[in-house]
């Protein structure tokens, strides 16, 4: 269920700090309840199994197949030519900075093209760069009234023209299409797997 960014801004999340200049393109609600045991990095790997599921059939699946063969085409996957590519990501460089750490000393992972930032027991954030974007994918565990569920809020900066003429036309898709086909898959792999 999509719900307001004010969700996302009235939590006591790390993320507030790295994406200050970032806009929150998107918060949604998880089909799923999670236990006090349970960490945002379960919520993750089970997103990703997800995405694994919608990928290889349905209308969903052909857009992830068209995205990532317009992706391969037309190189909007490479590093930004407006800048050199950065060794560990802006907001990996942002956290580590924040932490008095090396870079390098990061935890590594990710899926697809998106690189983990950090992983704590309550928030996971992950980080993307290419031609069209620089945006992040963050799920945060919250308290509700009938236990916990998680929020993923998707927080973007374009890069130039096309990057916002790109978040533009996707749009359309990612709430009518795929991201209501990836919320139900990932609410039935939850409760499968917990």
């Amino acid at each position: 269920m999509k719900i307001s960014t004010d969700a996302h801004l009235e939590q006591p999340w790390i993320a507030h700090q790295l994406l200050h200049d970032f806009r929150i393109e998107d918060v949604w609600q998880l089909p799923i309840h999670v236990q006090k045991e349970n960490t945002t990095k379960e919520v993750l790997d089970t997103f990703v199994l997800a995405i694994g599921q919608i990928g290889k059939r349905g209308v969903a699946g052909l857009l992830f197949k068209l995205r990532n063969w317009m992706g391969r085409v037309f190189h909007w996957e490479d590093s930004p030519e407006s800048k050199a590519p950065l060794k560990a990501g802006l907001l990996r460089t942002r956290f580590a900075k924040l932490e008095g750490l090396d870079p390098d000393d990061l935890p590594k992972g990710g899926f697809e093209n998106f690189h983990l930032v950090y992983d704590l027991a309550n928030e996971t954030l992950l980080e993307i760069e290419n031609k069209t974007v620089q945006a992040a994918l963050h799920f945060g565990k919250v308290e509700t009234i009938n236990g916990s569920t998680v929020h993923m809020t998707i927080c973007v900066k374009p890069n130039g023209t096309f990057g916002q003429l790109y978040m533009l036309a996707i749009k359309p898709f990612r709430h009518w299409i795929v991201y209501p086909t990836l919320l139900k898959a990932l609410g039935r792999a939850w409760k499968s797997t917990k």
